[in-house]
């Protein structure tokens, strides 16, 4: 299991609370990029207000770096009589960064105060593991860093008062990376076929 499948999930919880059709949501991926100057502007398209960036802190943190049960033989899952295969898992941490982007305060203070009180009210993160086919669902928490940052003199800004950005920190430390090996499954169909050596 890769992080990118924690990314996707959280950007889709996020963009389910969007209720504004102006409001533009930055993936992980797409939030590097969003300060950059590159030698091709005309490819980049102008940054809109309000914005929202998700990005996520290039460090994981693996929380358990020992050989264990779960890491090599984990939940054991069939999938029909000959195929079945193993849920394995090594616990990280993964850290995020939310920022909101506005022209004024007063909209930047609504859209943290609806993320405070959703991120703390509906936590739950629904992770669909995808390798060969298993369709296994994992539920992990996210949670918020108590303090929530003011960040509205960026050296990004041109201009003093030019835009708002308020900065909130969210942690996953329930997740996982997955393996989903196959196994084969070895089946005796006949019992009566079998001698029995005295």
């Amino acid at each position: 299991m890769a992080i990118r499948y924690y990314d996707a999930a959280l950007y889709n919880k996020i963009k389910s609370w969007i209720k504004d059709p102006n409001m533009t949501l930055m993936s992980p991926q797409d939030s590097t990029r969003l300060f950059q100057i590159t030698a091709e502007k005309n490819d980049d398209k102008p940054l809109s207000l309000p914005l929202i960036a998700i990005s996520r802190d290039p460090n994981m943190e693996i929380l358990s770096t020992r050989k264990k049960a779960m890491t090599y033989d984990g939940a054991h899952i069939r999938f029909d009589k000959e195929h079945s295969a193993l849920l394995n898992a090594v616990p990280i941490q993964l850290n995020y960064q939310l920022d909101i982007y506005t022209r004024y305060f007063a909209e930047a203070d609504e859209y943290t105060r609806n993320f405070i009180f959703n991120f703390i009210n509906y936590p739950k993160l629904h992770i669909e593991v995808p390798y060969n086919n298993a369709n296994i669902v994992h539920d992990c928490t996210v949670r918020l860093e108590s303090t929530v940052s003011d960040n509205s003199d960026i050296p990004e800004r041109l201009i003093s008062g030019q835009f708002t950005r308020m900065t909130i920190h969210l942690i996953i430390d329930d997740a996982y990376l997955f393996s989903v090996p196959f196994m084969d499954n070895w089946n005796i169909e006949d019992l009566s076929q079998i001698k029995v050596v005295e």
